[in-house]
């Protein structure tokens, strides 16, 4: 009888307790972890995966695994902010002076987060994010760079392999960069000419028009025609970017860069063409890059939002996290 009614008695507790585990797992949200490894497939060729392979959503507000491009501003230029469905993003600002170098251009100002560096060579590498320009936001007549898959070197001098940029107010986007060159000497029209790649297009109202496009070895941007174009989005509204690119000497290598899954860069060829320096590996960044103020009054502070970083070996991978 004793027996029995300690049965009893632990059956009813062993019962209490695993419907309070219950309760208490759908009375709290779980926690998103903020950076996380992504495996890599089978599919892929060992030989050829980014030596990254991680998503960052932000849920954490903290950076983990990135590095800040510091240059004495440090973490001040970042921010976490959360929407009314509750994700966390992050807020990162340029301002006047803020982490001032030299560029071709003159005296620059940025932040930027990214990868830190590893070798890229003979590599395929997917990388993507959303981002999202304030709807207070201020664009200038000048460079403002938000993403870059730079190739450094020892001295470099030279522009990112693709770099995502804005002009004239934001009525000019321009995507590419250099695929090789002398990385210790500045931007020269010989080089140029030989190295360069870009894709251009111009914002008429609510139309983002392809209207010049520079290949490698050639002289000039094509003038084109606007055959091509894609909706632009307003000032408050998210935009994905995915982009895909191989580090190569031969012709094999290629820049595509996807924008809410349209494609507006279709580079293929050599990508890696530099002759003498000492490469340090390439950085994946994102965050605000842009010249200063040449009237010496210094620019508006640009606050932009990013989220969903994630670098990865192949675009279906990629499509995964942020379709």
């Amino acid at each position: 009888m004793y027996l029995f009614v300690l049965k009893i008695f632990l059956y009813s507790l062993v019962m209490r307790i695993v419907l309070l585990l219950v309760f208490l797992i759908f009375s709290f949200p779980i926690i998103a972890y903020s950076w996380e490894k992504v495996p890599v497939p089978d599919y892929v060729n060992k030989k050829t995966k980014s030596p990254w392979n991680f998503y960052e959503n932000f849920e954490s507000k903290r950076f983990k695994k990135l590095k800040i491009n510091n240059k004495g501003s440090g973490k001040k230029p970042f921010k976490f902010g959360q929407d009314n469905n509750g994700n966390t993003f992050l807020a990162i600002t340029v301002k006047d002076k803020s982490n001032k170098d030299m560029g071709s251009s003159g005296v620059t100002e940025r932040a930027e987060i990214g990868t830190g560096y590893k070798n890229t060579k003979n590599k395929e590498v997917w990388y993507g994010f959303k981002v999202r320009f304030p709807k207070d936001f201020t664009h200038i007549d000048d460079r403002l760079l938000i993403t870059q898959f730079k190739n450094q070197f020892k001295g470099m001098k030279k522009s990112p392999l693709l770099g995502i940029r804005f002009y004239q107010n934001g009525k000019v986007l321009d995507i590419g960069g250099d695929t090789g060159g002398n990385p210790t000497k500045w931007y020269n029209k010989k080089e140029y000419k030989k190295h360069g790649i870009r894709t251009k297009y111009l914002k008429n109202n609510d139309s983002w028009i392809l209207f010049e496009e520079k290949k490698r070895g050639s002289d000039h941007m094509k003038i084109l025609k606007g055959n091509k174009k894609f909706s632009s989005n307003q000032l408050g509204e998210w935009i994905v970017f995915k982009i895909g690119l191989k580090n190569s000497k031969k012709k094999d290598g290629f820049v595509k860069v996807f924008r809410n899954n349209e494609l507006i860069m279709n580079y293929s060829g050599i990508t890696y063409d530099w002759k003498g320096g000492q490469y340090k590996g390439t950085d994946i960044r994102i965050g605000p890059y842009r010249n200063s103020d040449p009237n010496g009054e210094g620019y508006p502070d640009q606050t932009i939002h990013f989220d969903d970083f994630i670098v990865v070996s192949d675009k279906k991978t990629l499509d995964k996290y942020l379709d």
